[in-house]
């Protein structure tokens, strides 16, 4: 095994346990081994995943030449796959945590684990511990309190107000998507809907499905749907963009809100080194375009 292996288990003061290896030695170059889970079974029998569902698993990869792994999702009658996660080389010589944010996933699925031997030098690949957390939709509810929550119509299920209207059906019924406003939505499914582009800026937001062209920083799929067919707008932070290039887009404009006040909501995704900031402005108006001022509302600065 020429001195790499995965040791199990990696928890401290446990025996050794079991785990789902590939590829000890003496593959040839560019096999390909699958894992699906669950084992056996085609497709998943839940056919509602929350918003909020999260996968996990243990990885090892280790070798000079360990190759390939890819995590991909695959939704019953549909011949595309979405990828969710990948490494392509050594990962050193220690279990390591993948965290997959699955979302709310409406029809049956399976996933899969490919695994791809360079097989020039010995290489481990290994993985433990899979797990699903917070995928169950809400029960139904005995009492629903108003104000702050509301009472899904067929389902029973209480969720919070916060989640209506927010395109994506958390009830499992989509009574918390029905009598929304189309022109205060946008899932970019439809071009940009009723946003525009600044003119003054230095670069466009970009409307994309599927990962980013610049390998492991942009997300793999969009949110809304949750596979590598949904749409999402993204910016390249790589070349041939320079530091502190800004992107601009700019909503409708928007009336007063009542004194209850209003709540401006989207899903954002940031990785990459030396990435900058992402930040939302208020533009309040006077009479003219010409005539505004801006209010800094957050999201967010990194430099990693």
């Amino acid at each position: 095994m020429g001195g790499c292996g995965a040791r199990s288990p990696r928890r401290p003061g446990i025996p050794p346990g079991s785990l789902l290896s590939a590829f000890p030695s003496g593959k040839s170059r560019g096999d390909c081994q699958r894992a699906r889970f669950p084992g056996g079974a085609p497709f998943y029998a839940i056919n509602h995943f929350h918003s909020l569902c999260l996968f996990f698993f243990r990885f090892y990869d280790h070798g000079l030449s360990v190759g390939a792994a890819e995590l991909q999702l695959h939704v019953e009658d549909s011949n595309d796959s979405t990828v969710l996660w990948r490494v392509l080389c050594n990962q050193g010589n220690q279990w390591s945590q993948a965290t997959i944010q699955l979302g709310r996933l409406t029809q049956p699925f399976h996933l899969s684990l490919d695994k791809v031997s360079l097989g020039i030098y010995d290489g481990v690949s290994a993985i433990d511990d899979i797990r699903f957390e917070n995928c169950t939709l809400s029960l139904p509810a005995e009492s629903c309190e108003e104000p702050d929550f509301f009472c899904c119509r067929r389902s029973k299920a209480c969720i919070e107000k916060l989640l209506l209207c927010d395109l994506v059906d958390d009830c499992g019924d989509h009574t918390d998507e029905v009598d929304c406003v189309p022109e205060f939505q946008c899932n970019f499914e439809n071009g940009i809907c009723n946003w525009e582009q600044d003119t003054e800026d230095d670069v466009d937001w970009t409307r994309k499905h599927g990962p980013t062209s610049t390998l492991n920083t942009g997300p793999m799929k969009a949110h809304t749907l949750g596979t590598a067919k949904g749409h999402y707008l993204y910016i390249e932070s790589s070349e041939p963009q320079v530091s502190q290039n800004r992107a601009t887009l700019l909503s409708p404009v928007l009336n007063a809100t009542d004194a209850g006040g209003c709540t401006f909501r989207l899903y954002y995704h940031m990785c990459g080194k030396h990435i900058y900031r992402l930040a939302i402005y208020q533009r309040v108006w006077s009479n003219t375009r010409d005539s505004c001022c801006g209010r800094y509302l957050g999201i967010k600065a990194t430099d990693g």
